[in-house]
């Protein structure tokens, strides 16, 4: 048993000697079986929101109405959640109430797929009621009973069938792709930040070309924003020899260098993005421009040794005939002149210091570009007196 489990243990028994069934299940579970690695430890158990409460000195309600509360336990969260069916989605994610169960049994029938519809009691033994460890064998992604009903609950779920493909290389059954044509457009009532979530972890999964091939060809991208408006664009990515890629902004990185005309802009808006991403992923357009250029040191430069790595995924996904080893990029690298602004000899203060009689303004700015640029280049030495004599040497006017 992995270690995570046996660190969640205590949890675990703690319940069971108070009178509770309980189980580990969900994601960890299926990895366990899978060989693969543990990362969050998901219980089940028969004890009521309230009854776990009394038995932790520290619960947080973080699902309550859904029978759910996170236990702190070593330095570790846990979700505990109490056996239960659902009843109705009407947002297509939440069940407007729950009903809580006596059984494990009962309460995995409401899971997605089989491979997750699986609970391991403490001593190892698994409780499997779907055939779950025989389509994990066979290689097959399955819905717990009905595909029609499982989609309409949460369309969301059509997502995560195709990244657990990207992530597992398995196939989905007939009946579970056959059934994406009829609910696909339910995906349009799913907030896009949920499906941003599963869409990042499409493309971390090593089988990515295979799970891409089936996002385009079961037409789902015709109900995500911005892609939606692309079919000519999203066809011709079928040809692309994908490879992992770490981020949302290394994504919508590549999908702007494929189609300029959709700016990171409208990507950061319409899937409603963080200032991080947007930063990361214009940092990598700009990379790409001065390397399209041969201007490979600006390019680095600019990346910096954190961004160079996701600066080889991207290259290696647009041009299959880059076969530089990431290594002699982070040698390059390390070899520059100056790494940042911060390594330069002078700063602001001393251009502008040797102008007295120019008003601040972005000729500062462009004198301290021109001087990276230079030094980089070895051009120019970065010296404060060489760099004094050539700047003195400039016209503010000129560069304005």
């Amino acid at each position: 048993m992995d270690k995570k489990f046996l660190d969640a243990m205590p949890v675990v028994l703690h319940l069971q000697s108070s009178g509770y069934d309980t189980y580990f299940v969900g994601g960890a579970v299926r990895d366990q079986l899978l060989g693969k690695e543990i990362w969050d430890i998901d219980i089940a158990t028969a004890a009521k929101p309230d009854e776990v409460t009394e038995l932790f000195d520290k619960v947080i309600p973080v699902g309550i109405d859904h029978g759910t509360v996170l236990v702190r336990y070593g330095g570790e969260s846990y979700e505990v959640t109490t056996f239960r069916i659902d009843g109705e989605y009407n947002d297509f994610r939440h069940p407007e109430e729950v009903e809580y169960v006596s059984s494990i049994e009962e309460d995995l029938s409401r899971r997605d797929f089989t491979m997750n519809a699986i609970a391991m009691g403490k001593d190892g033994q698994i409780i499997d009621p779907y055939g779950g460890q025989e389509d994990i064998r066979a290689q097959k992604i399955k819905t717990v009973g009905s595909p029609d009903e499982r989609f309409q609950e949460d369309p969301l779920r059509m997502m995560r069938a195709i990244r657990f493909v990207s992530q597992h290389g398995f196939e989905l059954t007939d009946g579970t792709y056959s059934a994406f044509d009829q609910w696909k457009h339910l995906l349009s009532h799913i907030a896009i930040e949920r499906i941003a979530v599963e869409f990042e972890k499409l493309f971390n999964g090593h089988e990515l070309n295979k799970a891409w091939t089936l996002l385009v060809d079961s037409n789902l991208y015709a109900h995500l924003p911005i892609l939606n408006e692309s079919p000519q664009l999203m066809n011709s990515t079928k040809t692309i020899k994908w490879i992992p890629l770490n981020d949302l902004a290394e994504v919508i990185t590549v999908f702007h260098i494929l189609k300029p005309e959709i700016s990171i802009d409208m990507w950061v808006k319409h899937w409603k993005l963080s200032n991080r991403i947007k930063r990361k992923s214009l940092t990598l357009v700009n990379a790409w421009d001065l390397w399209q250029n041969s201007k490979e040191k600006q390019c680095l430069y600019l990346l910096g040794e954190d961004h160079i790595a996701a600066f080889y995924r991207v290259l290696s996904t647009l041009n299959t005939h880059f076969d530089q080893d990431i290594k002699e990029l982070f040698k390059a690298h390390h070899s520059l002149p100056i790494h940042s602004r911060k390594d330069l000899k002078v700063d602001g203060n001393d251009i502008k210091g040797w102008f007295p009689n120019e008003k601040p303004g972005p000729w500062i700015k462009r004198f301290m570009e021109s001087v990276e640029e230079l030094i980089i280049n070895g051009e120019l030495v970065n010296d404060s007196l060489e760099i004094k004599e050539r700047v003195t040497s400039w016209n503010p006017h000129e560069l304005n």
